[in-house]
């Protein structure tokens, strides 16, 4: 989809990074942007400040009546106004919403993060960290709902792929995944 002459000025050189839940957005696009010394922006983080969201059960239940989305596309809307280069780490979910998805090309290039399922759940359960966990009353088990939102997500890559201009696979160290994302960046 090719942009408009007179919106060229108002997206220009903005990277924004999609793929699943802890593939590597926010870390690698705050240190590239960092190195490169231009803006980053989480909409994840911006959108449950937008929000007023205190804890993450807010978040996680803002989600599910479409708040959280309909947020992310605000904050998102906002970014794009914003003059310049900037990295921009979006949610999971974002790259799903066709409204998100259409922004994001008119905003710049579009670069999945890709990672595979098996190396993000074991750093996921290395972290000791643990999202809400929900409890199976019937047979007293345990559900972490971080970890089956990763595994949902993985299962919708081909769309990730089809938004995205670039891709860049992210299976190594954290400054591997920092090099290519440099690089690729570099070679726009």
């Amino acid at each position: 989809m090719a942009i408009p002459k007179e919106m060229q000025e108002k997206y220009d050189d903005k990277y924004i990074l999609i793929g699943i839940p802890n593939c590597g957005k926010t870390t690698l696009g705050r240190r590239a942007a960092e190195i490169l010394q231009i803006p980053f922006f989480d909409t994840d983080d911006l959108t449950v400040k937008s929000l007023n969201l205190e804890n993450p059960s807010d978040m996680f239940r803002s989600s599910f009546n479409a708040k959280f989305l309909k947020g992310q596309y605000e904050v998102m809307n906002k970014i794009a106004d914003e003059k310049g280069s900037a990295i921009i780490a979006t949610g999971a979910e974002a790259a799903l919403a066709p409204e998100c998805a259409e922004l994001m090309q008119k905003m710049g290039t579009v670069i999945y993060i890709q990672r595979k399922l098996e190396i993000v759940l074991a750093e996921y359960k290395n972290s000791g960290k643990r999202g809400i966990v929900m409890r199976e009353t019937t047979r007293g088990t345990e559900i972490d709902m971080q970890e089956e939102a990763m595994k949902l997500y993985a299962k919708e890559c081909i769309q990730y792929e089809a938004l995205a201009n670039l891709t860049l696979e992210n299976n190594g160290s954290e400054d591997e995944g920092l090099e290519k994302l440099i690089a690729l960046i570099k070679g726009l």
